[in-house]
């Protein structure tokens, strides 16, 4: 099959809410893409954008090409558009089906982005790495070395199947293919069971987004000693934002926050800095418009982690 070899990470439909509305009777319609550190910026058509050849593509044994993701991720792609423009544009409540549709889709932007399969590869490359370490190491081990490496697992847990080199190899190359949609069926439902806001501002030039819209962020994590403070859904405090629009941005939560909130400017840009703080190399915004507030790291708090323990230590000293 010729066709679908230029697939999106960022659909062209998610972005087409960030249209220039300069540009509305423009033939070719464009956004406003920002390099992550915001000195560099160009008006580009979400067409000629964040894509790669065959960036789903499942190559098959025979030499065929294997569409299922790309098409199911176009099929997500055409509902959660729907959604948007008739039910979130216009303050409407969702069915339940609706709301398991928009969680699906968040799911899936978290999942299909070039940082977040970065990060996957790196995973699985340690472990790659590791069995070659493996390997090397048995080609001087000695028989009795080898015999017990060799012995089989003895619980139940240990004698489920176990991936070979060659399937690892495979998941370090190729993530995507193999990890997409078990992680869009696992995320789903957890994302469901959380609190659900559609946070709303008419303020210019709204909410951007950009190359990793889907930012999973806590904002207690500081308090937290270094190794524990990636965000989970475990943590009460998890924030998980993602705009849908220069109007709208989705913010799941556990605070009790629902349903359609308007918010003030310092919201608006307390979001922009986070969501431009997480782009992975570009940010997207619907005119040629930046504020240093999204560039602003800010102060360490002073009951950070690190300044406790600052604290702690001078205090058994003394």
């Amino acid at each position: 099959m010729p066709g679908h070899k230029k697939q999106h990470y960022i659909p062209i439909c998610y972005l087409k809410a960030w249209y220039d509305p300069l540009c509305s009777e423009d033939p070719s319609p464009y956004v406003w893409i920002f390099s992550a550190n915001g000195e560099n910026v160009r008006n580009k058509s979400p067409i000629n954008i964040f894509y790669e050849n065959n960036f789903y593509t499942i190559k098959r044994a025979d030499g065929k090409r294997d569409l299922t993701l790309e098409n199911g991720l176009n099929e997500l792609e055409t509902q959660f558009s729907l959604l948007r423009e008739n039910k979130l544009k216009q303050h409407l409540n969702l069915t339940p089906d609706e709301h398991i549709l928009l969680c699906a889709f968040i799911a899936a932007m978290h999942a299909r982005t070039k940082v977040h399969i970065k990060h996957e590869q790196g995973q699985w490359k340690e472990t790659l790495d590791m069995m070659d370490k493996m390997r090397e190491w048995a080609k001087t081990a000695s028989s009795e070395q080898k015999e017990i490496m060799a012995r089989p697992p003895r619980t139940k847990k240990q004698r489920r199947r176990s991936l070979s080199y060659a399937d690892v190899k495979e998941l370090a190359n190729n993530p995507i293919q193999h990890s997409l949609m078990p992680l869009i069926d696992i995320e789903t439902p957890l994302l469901c069971a959380l609190d659900l806001a559609i946070l709303e501002t008419n303020e210019q030039p709204g909410f951007i987004t950009s190359d990793n819209p889907c930012v999973w962020e806590d904002p207690e994590a500081y308090k937290r000693p270094p190794f524990w403070r990636a965000p989970g859904l475990m943590y009460e405090s998890i924030v998980i934002i993602f705009p849908i629009s220069p109007q709208q941005a989705i913010v799941l939560n556990r605070k009790g926050y629902n349903g359609y909130i308007n918010v003030n400017e310092k919201t608006v840009d307390e979001i922009n800095r986070t969501i431009r703080f997480h782009a992975g190399s570009y940010f997207i915004v619907n005119s040629n418009f930046k504020k240093d507030i999204w560039f602003d790291p800010g102060q360490e708090p002073e009951n950070s982690w690190e300044k406790m323990q600052t604290e702690k230590e001078k205090k058994e000293k003394s």
